[in-house]
């Protein structure tokens, strides 16, 4: 065990000697007389004190006085601890006096120049100087608070004023002048100091602490003691927060969570680490932090019921622990012992420039000065016995909360979210774990601690969330870029509504997290979808292949069908999509998947909107179809596809026909594209209905008919050779597809071609593609092979009539209109860019940007189209792409001239 031991038996030698090693404390005896005796460094330690409350000499230049005994209160401190005259606590408690006084001197004197009272305004110290633990050169981790019914100021201006005194006090102490500084101060230990004013008024404070107040921070309020201002008003606020601080009865959770506090410390010291001769001794492996968490846990789990664990001090702690029998007395004396061998080697470690440091330096010649410092001859028996002191905390602090043999933690390493500065080892752990910027994602977990997310907002949440983070944060790790994985999650969980369900059927379910993390990490869409969504988490639970079937009941009226429709479209529009992004439906067989559902869609609703015509406005004239073109007629359709779709009816009595089948087309459009409490189904376009915008939205066949055969473009009969009925009567259904092939031929070869060369070269200039990943649009992309198709089946008129772009191909190759190397082609470059594009639209809505391809979804689409590196699915895209560009050229014309 680290044993330190005193320079000299007297004061006076004992900072003669550390002068040697401690050029501050050389300076400081330059500047004062040497303290040759005990009783003079008591007296200069007084008098440090007395000039803090010396009110003439601190209005006249309370900078310069303060400066001044801070000075002579280190060099007697120092002659004190040095010569072992005090003990450990002595000295921690006699920093922790000066720091007291130092306070109330700076906030009086901001008082006294407005000419107020400190009525209700008041500091609370926390941390090492709340239990009078003070370092030598520590910060101070203070909170202003105010009582505004007390405070004297005019109204409206009384947080404002409170707080900028609070600025001011603390600048008197942190100022770095010419004569040093007094103490460095820190104010961010108040309730969420990220939008709290720096005086927080005691009412916002015992509200926030008892509706999202963290176990953490009632363990820092252990050490909560008034230091300087009104400490009656001090009191009353500390006493209204014992509840807080102290519970008598604490649930599972509550414990669950200290545990996982305790576990985010978790590094094991190994072997390697117990070689580092230059250790960080406070947050480092098996150092004071270690100490002190093992004490705090364990007085926030018992110090409800037990009132005499409610002691500030670490050592007071340890000892009141071991009378009551929660830690063996050899436990206890041994890191009572371990803590004030590290207390005073802090001391010297800070000493040698007054600087806030706890790390052992590196290099041989400063180590051997501490190790002089601390009364060691030989650097070599201070290296060993530190590093047996560490091991001997750690192994202890390993042992508290132990669980069963076999269970590991996530991975070794820290984990730390609370508090308000970023934990040097979590910032390791994060970096080792992947995280290129680990302090932005240690800033994002601390709001969410903090309740600034709607999962978090109730302690439950908070608490699942502390036990569930390694996990989490492990998984990220995995999915190739954790910033981005990182990102996505944080967009799901920000959007939870409720956390705590989902929350505890995360960790009741590892297998669902870690399937939830590369889902997120894949598709954003689908994170959007889960946020808002979260009970579909469930589906997962239960996947497996099934026939989509949605059974409407007749009873329903019109809204409620609509939203039952939604409820269950979004089921299974997650689980398609879930499992297309987990390979266990192949992409080439999605956009037959997502045809069946959109088909259920439109046949479910379009029963519905019936229902309700006929209920509004009689029973339906004749008999009607809906068929899909594009992506829904040709059953290529992805996630997020919009739906083209027609109605045609077949009735008499025309005026009073349109004017049902109006009502009714109307009703279908509401029902499948309006926003209802439960969400959207489809964007709904029926822009290739004869006439387009400007017809009517229901046709008869009679005119459908003839607008094809005398009026259409040629375009509107390239949209034609995708036409699928997919509701209605089944022989009108069967008589529009007939119409459908009918037309063509109607206009010569030349024709044809020149009307799909200038269609194209228009889309080519008014709507290029956007680069490589613009499957769809770019040269060579899927339009350009749906033209090539539909010229092709355009002049052919007596080749069946097929939607399917597969279908068509081995047509047209079987009437001798395709090459069977064009056709092989055709199908080869269709299969692989329709494939990817199922994969793409999954994860993105619109066009995918290279730069956002996770290294998850690379993988994802590369395995789409079997290629075993992103590399090669690119080159595979440029080759695939510039045959069929040049098949387009070869076939139709050059669509990138209008020549």
């Amino acid at each position: 065990m680290l044993e330190i031991s005193p320079l000299a038996t007297s004061p006076g030698a004992a900072l003669e000697l550390a002068g040697q090693y401690a050029p501050y404390l050389k300076r400081l005896q330059d500047r004062f007389k040497p303290l040759p005796s005990l009783s003079a460094c008591q007296a200069a330690y007084s008098d440090s004190l007395q000039r803090c409350l010396d009110e003439q000499t601190i209005q006249t230049d309370i900078l310069r006085s303060l400066r001044y005994a801070k000075s002579q209160a280190h060099l007697a401190i120092a002659g004190l601890d040095l010569s072992g005259q005090d003990t450990c606590r002595d000295t921690t408690q006699r920093i922790s006096c000066f720091a007291d006084h130092a306070c109330q001197a700076a906030l009086s004197h901001v008082l006294n120049q407005q000419g107020l009272p400190a009525s209700g305004l008041f500091l609370v110290a926390l941390g090492k100087m709340g239990a009078h633990e003070l370092n030598y050169s520590s910060d101070i981790d203070l909170a202003a608070f105010l009582d505004t019914d007390l405070f004297e100021a005019p109204a409206g201006e009384v947080t404002a004023l409170a707080s900028r005194l609070v600025r001011d006090a603390m600048h008197i102490l942190s100022q770095q002048t010419g004569e040093g500084y007094v103490f460095r101060t820190d104010l961010r230990l108040r309730p969420d100091p990220g939008s709290t004013p720096l005086a927080v008024p005691t009412k916002r404070a015992l509200l926030y602490y008892e509706s999202v107040g963290q176990n953490w921070e009632r363990m820092a309020w252990i050490k909560g003691r008034a230091c300087a201002g009104d400490k009656q008003a001090a009191e009353d606020f500390l006493n209204a927060l014992q509840p807080f601080i102290w519970r008598q009865h604490l649930d599972y959770w509550a414990i669950a969570d200290v545990e996982a506090i305790k576990n985010m410390i978790g590094s094991k010291l190994g072997e390697t680490g117990a070689q580092n001769v230059s250790p960080d001794i406070k947050l480092g492996t098996g150092g004071i932090r270690e100490i002190e968490f093992f004490a705090q846990t364990q007085q926030i789990i018992l110090g409800g019921r037990n009132a005499q664990l409610r002691r500030p001090g670490t050592l007071e702690a340890l000892d009141a622990l071991a009378e009551l029998g929660a830690i063996s007395r050899s436990v206890a004396t041994g890191l009572h012992q371990a803590y004030e061998q590290y207390r005073k080697l802090e001391h010297r470690l800070q000493m040698v420039e007054d600087q806030q440091t706890h790390t052992v330096p590196a290099e041989a010649s400063k180590r051997a000065a501490i190790a002089r410092l601390c009364g060691y001859e030989e650097l070599a028996r201070f290296d060993k016995d530190l590093r047996d002191t560490r091991q001997w905390v750690n192994a202890q602090y390993r042992k508290l909360f132990e669980k069963p043999s076999g269970s590991k933690p996530a991975f070794e390493g820290n984990l730390v979210f609370t508090g308000v500065d970023d934990d040097p080892g979590t910032v390791d752990t994060l970096s080792t774990l992947g995280f290129r910027q680990p302090v932005a994602v240690i800033a994002r977990i601390r709001r969410w601690h903090r309740g600034h997310a709607q999962a978090t907002r109730n302690r439950r949440g908070r608490e699942l969330l502390t036990a569930l983070l390694p996990e989490i944060l492990r998984q990220i790790s995995l999915m190739g870029d954790p910033d981005m994985a990182f990102a996505r999650f944080s967009r799901f969980f920000e959007g939870l509504r409720s956390g705590v369900q989902t929350l505890s059927m995360l960790q009741a379910e590892p297998a669902l997290l870690e399937d939830l993390i590369a889902t997120l990490a894949l598709a954003p869409r689908i994170a959007d979808t889960l946020a808002k969504r979260p009970h579909l988490l469930e589906s997962l639970l239960t996947v497996s292949d099934r026939e989509l079937r949605f059974e409407l009941s007749q009873e329903q009226d019109f809204e409620t069908a609509m939203n039952a429709m939604r409820r269950w479209h979004a089921a299974e529009s997650f689980l398609l999509g879930h499992r297309l992004l987990q390979g266990q439906i192949k992409a080439q067989h999605a956009a037959r998947s997502w045809s069946v559902l959109a088909d259920t869609a439109i046949q479910a609703m379009a029963a519905a909107a019936h229902r309700e015509t006929e209920r509004k406005f009689g029973s339906q004239p004749g008999k009607w179809v809906v068929a899909g073109l594009g992506k829904l007629g040709g059953e290529d359709m992805t996630a997020g596809s919009d739906l083209d779709i027609l109605l045609v009816y077949d009735a008499p009595g025309a005026q009073e026909a349109q004017s049902w089948y109006t009502r009714f087309t109307q009703r279908l459009i509401t029902a499948l594209s309006a926003e209802t409490a439960e969400g959207a189904l489809y964007e709904v376009d029926m822009r290739l209905r004869p006439s387009g915008r400007q017809g009517p939205v229901a046709t008869s066949f009679s005119a459908f008919r003839r607008y094809h055969a005398e009026t259409a473009w040629t375009w509107e009969h390239m949209a034609l050779t995708r036409l699928r009925p997919v509701a209605g009567d089944t022989q009108l259904g069967a008589s529009l597809v007939q119409t459908a092939q009918s037309v063509r031929g109607i206009r010569m070869p030349e024709q044809i071609t020149q009307d799909v060369l200038e269609m194209r070269q228009r889309l080519y200039r008014d709507k290029p593609g956007r680069g490589r990943w613009d499957l769809k649009l770019r040269p060579g992309g899927l339009l350009d092979i749906e033209f090539i198709l539909q010229h092709q089946l355009l002049l052919s008129p007596m080749v069946r009539h097929t939607a399917r772009l597969s279908e068509g191909f081995e047509a047209l190759k079987e009437a001798g209109q395709l090459t069977d190397e064009a056709c092989h082609l055709l199908q080869s470059a269709y299969r692989i860019l329709q494939s990817l594009q199922q994969v793409q639209r999954l994860a993105f809505e619109q066009i995918m940007p290279r730069d956002e391809i996770s290294p998850g979804l690379a993988d994802r689409l590369c395995r789409a189209v079997s290629v075993s590196d992103f590399a090669s699915l690119e080159a595979l895209i440029e080759i695939q792409c510039q045959r069929v560009s040049d098949l387009f050229c070869k076939i139709i014309g050059n669509p990138a001239t209008n020549s």
